[in-house]
This record gives C-alpha cells, sequence and structure tokens, in this order.
C-alpha cells in the first residue's frame, strides 16, 4: 500500500507531465514507425 500511495502522490504531482510525455512518445514511435515501414514499402 505504501508504494501505491507513493506512486498517487507523484502522479498528482506530475500527472500532466506524464501525460505529456506519454503522449508526446507515443506520437513519436508512430512517426518511427510509418516512416520506416514506408520506406520498407518503397524500397526495392
Amino acid at each position: 500500500m505504501r508504494m501505491g500511495n507513493a506512486l498517487q502522490r507523484w502522479l498528482d504531482s506530475h500527472g500532466l507531465l506524464a501525460i505529456a510525455a506519454g503522449v508526446l512518445g507515443v506520437i513519436t514511435a508512430l512517426s518511427v514507425l510509418l516512416v520506416l515501414a514506408g520506406y520498407l514499402f518503397v524500397a526495392p
């Protein structure tokens, strides 16, 4: 329970930052995957 409370406090204090970092990470990963897939699809 102690770790859960610490995690809850961290999310309360860093919620927006963590959400923004997660969204940026997902967008970056998707864009890289799309670029790599497109290159492999076009390359002979």
